[in-house]
């Protein structure tokens, strides 16, 4: 059997986004290594181009019209190159190692989020442990009267009435008990989806409701740049700024080394085509130089530094927004533990209301309509008190959350 002591997770499926960041680091390592290709091509002249040449036979002014080449031609060569000056790659490195924390960052806001879904669904198992502890502490104390009225119906001294009467608020009782244990059941399967675990697990819950609500988080001691959410926007900047490096660096030739062979193939007729190849090879480098592109690179320039400067804005608007988002959970957190202490005192002041009605309704004092009513305020009393228990541990998550106490591991 599972047992929880705390909320915890199991990694029901695999994020991708990390193995995508290291793929496209390795892609981009491989841009500097060097490419080989075969390329090959073949080719029907229908009609040869025909050239005009001077009749070197005859009268050099006159021009003879002769035809070069055959019917069939094709060639094979295979190139390997190397990349000796890429200013793209360098930045493209680098920007892959930033997109890879950003990748992490990711993953980490989502094993939080989960994590926070798993203390929620947590909660509810815990407060749904408390409804039961409620409805059968009710349920006893209904269970004594009823026994306890039945035995004065017995003997003349209450009426049908008051056994009927408290027989159905019994009966209500019960139903209610049966309902909660079912949600508990549910409450519980839930919480082993959230963790990862196979619905039909066994797992038991050791801690009680109040381990939560005794201690106060602190909300002064966190720093926002423990978010993920804020880690993620400084790399987003990173990335912009690398975006704008490398469209200024487009200026800077590319340089490329290559060595090709192959054979090129001709002939009048198709069947003798690959008889014979003639080979050919060749050495050398390759510059490429953009000297001038229109205005295209420059406004894309200006424009990416106004998407660097935006993101810059981002960062600092999402420093406040989180400061702003602990103030609030904290001042709805708060609330809720004022509103959670006096549900608990009004529970307590309507449950000793009701031991006295009891205690008079044995006596003979009250009769069973009291004893109705002061059960039904308890149990507006303890459901008030379950609303308060619900809304005070759900909030303090979401303060935690707010603060970036809660980490992916």
């Amino acid at each position: 059997m599972h047992t929880v002591c705390a909320p915890q997770r199991k990694q029901r499926r695999q994020r991708p986004s990390r193995q995508i960041s290291t793929e496209q680091i390795r892609e981009t390592r491989g841009m500097l290594l060097p490419h080989a290709n075969i390329t090959g091509n073949f080719t029907d002249n229908l009609k040869l181009q025909t050239s005009l040449i001077p009749d070197f036979t005859g009268d050099p002014n006159n021009k003879v019209p002769v035809q070069f080449g055959t019917k069939f031609s094709s060639a094979i060569t295979g190139e390997v190159t190397q990349t000796l000056i890429n200013s793209d790659y360098f930045l493209g490195l680098k920007a892959a190692k930033v997109y890879d924390e950003m990748a992490v960052r990711d993953y980490e806001r989502t094993a939080i989020e989960t994590r926070v879904e798993v203390s929620v669904a947590y909660f509810n198992v815990l407060v749904a442990q408390e409804s039961i502890r409620l409805v059968e502490a009710n349920l006893v104390q209904f269970g004594k009267t009823l026994k306890d009225t039945r035995a004065r119906y017995d003997e003349g001294v209450s009426e049908r009435i008051d056994v009927d009467r408290i027989q159905t608020s019994f009966n209500n009782v019960e139903t209610n008990r049966a309902n909660l244990k079912r949600q508990l059941d549910y409450t519980y399967d839930v919480l082993k989806f959230r963790m990862g675990m196979p619905i039909d697990s066994p797992i038991a819950v050791k801690e009680d409701v109040r381990t939560y609500t005794d201690n106060m988080p602190d909300s002064l001691n966190y720093r926002f740049m423990d978010r993920p959410e804020y880690a993620m926007q400084r790399v987003q900047v990173e990335l912009d700024r690398l975006n704008l490096k490398s469209k200024k660096l487009q200026v800077i030739p590319t340089l490329n080394a290559f060595v090709n062979y192959g054979f090129n193939y001709f002939s009048e007729n198709f069947s003798d085509l690959y008889k014979t190849g003639f080979g050919t090879s060749a050495l050398g480098v390759r510059l490429s130089w953009p000297i001038f592109a229109g205005t295209e690179r420059i406004y894309a320039a200006r424009r990416l530094a106004l998407v660097l400067e935006q993101s810059q804005n981002n960062l600092n608007y999402l420093s406040q927004q989180i400061q702003l988002e602990v103030r609030e959970g904290w001042t709805v957190y708060r609330n809720n533990l004022n509103q959670l202490n006096t549900q608990e005192k009004n529970m307590e002041l309507t449950q000793g209301v009701y031991d006295r009605v009891v205690l008079k309704y044995e006596e003979g004092v009250a009769t069973s309509l009291d004893v109705l009513s002061a059960d039904s305020e308890l149990k507006t009393a303890q459901n008030d008190y379950i609303t308060a228990l619900v809304n005070t541990l759900i909030s303090r998550v979401r303060l935690e959350q707010a603060m970036g106490k809660i980490k992916a591991e």
